[in-house]
């Protein structure tokens, strides 16, 4: 697969990610008015983002934000090592929002 292949699909992956955190987000909102989500943040401290918020769009910019600099990232090591760290990230909010979505259904 070419840099090119690879960044379209992360882009796919990022746009799906964003859609679902929108929802999330909006029942978040719905929860905190009947004062049942009363957490400080979506990640911890061990986890690859730097973002802490309780909402998963700040997550998404951060994933954005990651996506660019692969883009322009001046060599292969760097392409590499963002494009590990951006995937990890990508993956662990999918399973964190399915296993949101699972719980809002329970």
């Amino acid at each position: 697969m070419t840099h090119e292949q690879i960044l379209l699909r992360l882009k796919e992956n990022i746009q799906l990610v964003y859609r679902q955190s929108v929802d999330a987000d909006h029942s978040i909102e719905a929860l905190r008015k009947d004062d049942k989500a009363k957490f400080s943040a979506i990640f911890g401290d061990s986890t690859p983002f730097t973002t802490r918020s309780n909402l998963f769009l700040p997550y998404v910019e951060e994933l954005a934000a990651d996506l660019l600099a692969v883009q322009q990232a001046s060599d292969d090591k760097s392409f590499e090592q963002g494009l590990a760290t951006l995937v990890k990230k990508i993956e662990l909010m999918f399973s964190t929002l399915g296993a949101f979505k699972t719980n809002l259904k329970a």
